[in-house]
């Protein structure tokens, strides 16, 4: 095999992997944008490898449990308090923790790329 041909079977195999983590990611990120929960924060989250609150509905105040299988909201666990809403809505990739005076936003932007901004309430 020449150089010509290891370089092109190289760089093809390498296009078709990036392809295809691209499209994992997509996918994803839309299981993820289908996850919800709306909820006042009763008991803080239990330190595990799965998501799970318990709290009660802002608008019907009937008890309610918010849990997931991935790992996205866990890595914000440390930041809810008891009394915080904490706000997913179906159809969108942030996740949001209303503090009494603040509101933290964590964005998916990407499958390894996340950000968070805070924005101070009046």
């Amino acid at each position: 095999m020449n150089e010509i041909t290891k370089t092109l079977t190289c760089l093809f195999v390498f296009i078709m992997l990036f392809s295809c983590e691209k499209n994992e990611c997509f996918k994803y990120s839309q299981i993820l944008s289908e996850e919800e929960c709306n909820i006042i924060v009763d008991l803080e989250p239990a330190n595990s490898v799965w998501f799970e609150i318990k709290g009660h509905d802002p608008i019907t105040q009937e008890p309610k449990v918010c849990k997931t299988h991935n790992r996205w909201w866990n890595l914000y666990a440390d930041e809810i308090e008891l009394g915080d809403t904490v706000v997913k809505k179906r159809g969108e990739l942030t996740f949001n923790i209303h503090k009494k005076d603040t509101v933290i936003t964590h964005e998916w932007e990407k499958c390894h790329d996340i950000n968070a901004t805070v924005s101070k309430g009046s």
